[in-house]
């Protein structure tokens, strides 16, 4: 999903790429078959990003 819409359906086999990746978060990433699980692997691609603070939380 991306704003709110379904952005691809099916089988992650068949629909997690690298395009979608790109599409959906907006990183670049190549994606290769979990030799252990048989599912989508998603390899981040280039250097370090800047991070996003996230809120601070209170307890």
């Amino acid at each position: 999903m991306r704003d709110g819409r379904v952005v691809a359906a099916g089988p992650p086999g068949e629909i997690v790429t690298p395009a979608l990746v790109q599409e959906v978060f907006d990183l670049p990433a190549t994606v290769i078959t979990c030799p252990v699980a048989g599912t989508p692997l998603v390899i981040p691609e280039g250097g370090r990003r800047p991070r996003v603070p996230r809120p601070q939380t209170t307890d």
